[in-house]
């Protein structure tokens, strides 16, 4: 009796340990949600040299910094008293840049703790425009900035602008003359390039690096009654933009009916937009991208899609909140955190900015997302193309 009883002790100890494995293998991906900053708009993301998140809000003009991939956060702190534009990451030397188009920028050298202002200069574009003192660009409703990591252009820092002629406001009379663009530097943040025009009719752009070094343009548009994203390409490191063409799946808000010479809604929306470090994709491309999923219709359903093709389609989406929501921004680590930050309400938008984190396997939703990545070229078990 003494050994059957032990032999069941064993068998149901054995059960109790495959009900604890399977559990585990069955949990919930992560996901986690905080407001971060309380009626307050214009959120951006980036994650620092040393693997801190910064959060800002009001285009950069205040800040919270979390040390632990977004868990905790610190207190909201200013940047600086006229701290306002957009942020990039210079990963050459480790320095986090607000770049301002008035002339001016705000330099991190200790991972966004402490900032200091500085002058700079820019080169204007073929039309003279993009200097401080005619139609300067507009860097703070677009995203985050990027430092350039493959190709000739190796090392430079490309941040997607905006440009109003001819009074650089946002008069609806001259929106047909409103284009996105892009600005860069190969000095570290002294001085500006600025790139040549992408659509017509378009704002608050986003973009990102391929690692083939191609550079991908996603851009909102405020005068498009189809409410697809306009897309462009370069391939001289984001001094030309060329290919331009519209997307099918990636679709935008058309609310709120703001443009008064148009019959139609077409007003667009910011978003987000990221390539995910390949140290967490297993060294392929994977984009994401981030905006309300209403085309044409009211600002609602926060959703994040995903990219395995170099952004020829995008087969994985996931809302991440139902209510009212706006603008968006992106962010990921080479852990494989995904990051958002995105304005909403509970009733009506701009109440709050809420932050949250994820990852792939949260985003695919039980899909083996693996198996979407593009096969290595080299791979001889790869379908024929």
């Amino acid at each position: 009796m003494a050994v059957i009883s032990r032999l069941g002790a064993v068998s149901i100890a054995c059960l109790c340990l495959m009900v604890v494995i399977t559990s585990i293998a069955q949990a919930e991906p992560p996901f986690e949600s905080q407001v971060l900053f309380e009626k307050v708009r214009i959120p951006r993301l980036i994650v620092a040299q040393d693997g801190s998140v910064l959060a800002f809000a009001d285009s950069c003009r205040v800040l919270r910094r979390s040390e632990d991939q977004g868990k905790t956060w610190s207190e909201s702190v200013k940047v600086g008293n006229d701290a306002t534009g957009n942020v990039v990451l210079d990963e050459t030397t480790g320095d986090l840049l607000i770049v301002n188009g008035k002339g001016y920028l705000y330099r991190s050298q200790d991972h966004g703790k402490t900032w200091e202002r500085e002058e700079i200069s820019f080169n204007p574009n073929a039309e003279g425009y993009g200097v401080p003192d005619n139609v300067p660009v507009n860097l703070n409703c677009s995203e985050s900035g990027i430092t350039l990591q493959y190709g000739e252009h190796k090392g430079r820092l490309l941040m997607p602008v905006r440009l109003q002629p001819p009074h650089g406001d946002n008069a609806q009379e001259y929106w047909v003359y409103d284009y996105n663009s892009a600005i860069y530097s190969d000095d570290h943040g002294k001085t500006w390039q600025v790139s040549d025009p992408v659509q017509s009719g378009t704002g608050e752009g986003t973009l990102a690096e391929l690692s083939d070094s191609r550079l991908y343009f996603n851009s909102r548009s405020h005068l498009s009654i189809d409410h697809r994203r306009q897309i462009a390409w370069s391939r001289d490191g984001g001094h030309r933009w060329t290919d331009w063409y519209v997307t099918e799946e990636l679709r935008e808000v058309g609310q709120p009916f703001y443009f008064k010479y148009g019959s139609k809604p077409s007003y667009g929306c910011n978003a987000g937009l990221v390539r995910m470090p390949l140290e967490a994709t297993d060294g392929k491309d994977v984009l994401l991208y981030s905006t309300p999923d209403n085309p044409g219709s009211e600002r609602l359903k926060m959703t994040v899609w995903a990219s395995f093709d170099q952004t020829q389609t995008w087969p994985v989406k996931r809302m991440v909140y139902e209510g009212p929501s706006a603008y968006s921004t992106l962010a990921a680590d080479k852990d494989g955190w995904i990051y958002l930050m995105y304005e909403n309400g509970d009733k009506k938008l701009y109440e709050r900015l809420t932050f949250v984190r994820f990852n792939l396997d949260w985003l695919a939703e039980g899909k083996d997302w693996h198996a979407m990545l593009m096969p290595d070229p080299t791979d001889a078990t790869a379908d024929p193309q």
